[in-house]
């Protein structure tokens, strides 16, 4: 059974992603996408302010932690949400962060910021990583078990897709388009 914790953060999350298929249909069922605004008409532009940048890398420069990495994913082709990654991105490499970015391979993701930790233990840089987001008052909903939940997905559902970690990746954040305010 998975842990109650990452069956309230996925209900809460709701399908962080959706695959499209042939003529924008959902793979998994054939039923159409659900609408996703871009950002002209969604949430304004995000950014960070110094006091938020200056508080993130006060987090992420304390963590004396031999191990120090972040991965990101996000939906190339919005291109508000790329720019607020790459504000993102910039934070952690400042800090001296390990940073891997990759993109949605497809998938449309829901507006926001989300951490999925692979398994039900936090590995401390994705704590200290989670920790610097918030800091700098950003919104980020977090699930932990992901892995397991990934596979148990993929059997109950054969077209269900999500985020895939790779075997060295203990955590992924998923940035969204800008929610609307």
């Amino acid at each position: 059974m998975l842990p109650l914790v990452l069956a309230v953060a996925v209900a809460a999350i709701a399908l962080v992603v959706v695959r499209r298929g042939p003529a924008g249909r959902d793979a998994a069922n054939d039923n159409p996408p659900p609408r996703i605004a871009p950002t002209a008409t969604g949430g304004p532009a995000r950014s960070l302010t110094d006091d938020q940048r200056q508080a993130m890398l006060d987090v992420l420069k304390a963590d004396p932690g031999p191990e120090r990495k972040i991965w990101f994913q996000v939906e190339q082709n919005r291109p508000e949400a790329l720019a607020y990654q790459q504000t993102l991105e910039k934070v952690f490499k400042d800090a001296g962060w390990d940073v891997q970015t990759a993109g949605s391979g497809g998938m449309v993701f829901k507006p926001g910021v989300y951490l999925l930790v692979g398994d039900d233990e936090w590995p401390s840089y994705a704590s200290t990583a989670y920790d610097a987001l918030q800091k700098a008052g950003i919104d980020v909903k977090a699930a932990r078990g992901y892995r397991a939940y990934y596979e148990e997905q993929k059997k109950e559902k054969p077209g269900w897709q999500g985020p895939k970690l790779a075997a060295d990746q203990s955590y992924v954040v998923l940035i969204g388009p800008s929610p609307a305010s």
